[in-house]
């Protein structure tokens, strides 16, 4: 991939507006794959993806259209017990593979094309390992009440989210180790102007192969 290529993982907690971003991004002109997009594609489209959790969960995981119902999938895998632990490493194990070849496909498509700046949203970026693979990161978040309020309206129980959230790490070790941390607690004009911002910020940003061999020379 050339080095004037430059990669930005979007991430954060639930509830944080990383999809709002994304979309304001977008308006910015810069392409945004979302790794949650493929994810339901997977499980709307794949065979050996739909087979394998209907042997592992049952028939009951699908609704009378044949849909994998999500909200009871995210029951099975987001818990404390052993088993729902082990029921997540297994849809991870099934689900992250082609994921990420996937998003891998997407970039080399988008290079060739001619995109030089190119965001991916990844919500497990860390949980996952994947930060390396990117020259920066931008962490979105907002206070944990607004968060909560959030997703409330979009039906999650407090106990949902709380499940979420211990399956992932603390938010503010994620703010400590991203480039860009932007803060989602105020209005949607507000967070355009911030994302506005932003965009111009990551367009003059050098790839982090083109700013290793800057230090090299020096």
């Amino acid at each position: 991939m050339s080095e004037e290529v430059v990669l930005v993982a979007l991430t954060g907690p639930p509830g944080s507006g990383k999809s709002t971003v994304a979309e304001l991004l977008r308006q910015q002109g810069i392409p945004v794959l979302q790794a949650d997009a493929i994810v339901h594609e997977l499980l709307a489209t794949d065979p050996e993806v739909r087979q394998q959790l209907r042997e592992r969960f049952g028939a009951e995981l699908f609704d009378s259209n044949d849909r994998v119902r999500t909200e009871l999938l995210a029951e099975r895998i987001f818990g404390p017990t052993v088993r729902h632990r082990q029921n997540r490493e297994f849809v991870e194990e099934l689900l992250h593979p082609k994921v990420l070849q996937r998003l891998s496909d997407g970039i080399e498509e988008l290079v060739r094309s001619g995109e030089r700046l190119i965001v991916v949203e990844i919500p497990l970026l860390y949980e996952v390992g994947l930060e390396e693979a990117f020259d920066y990161v931008v962490l979105v978040d907002a206070p944990l009440a607004e968060r909560r309020r959030r997703l409330a309206e979009r039906g999650w129980s407090w106990q949902q989210l709380r499940a979420r959230m211990a399956a992932q790490l603390p938010v503010q070790q994620k703010r400590q180790q991203a480039d860009f941390v932007l803060d989602n607690s105020g209005t949607l004009e507000e967070l355009r102007s911030s994302v506005a911002f932003l965009a111009e910020l990551l367009r003059a940003l050098p790839s982090r192969i083109a700013l290793a061999k800057a230090r090299d020379a020096s």
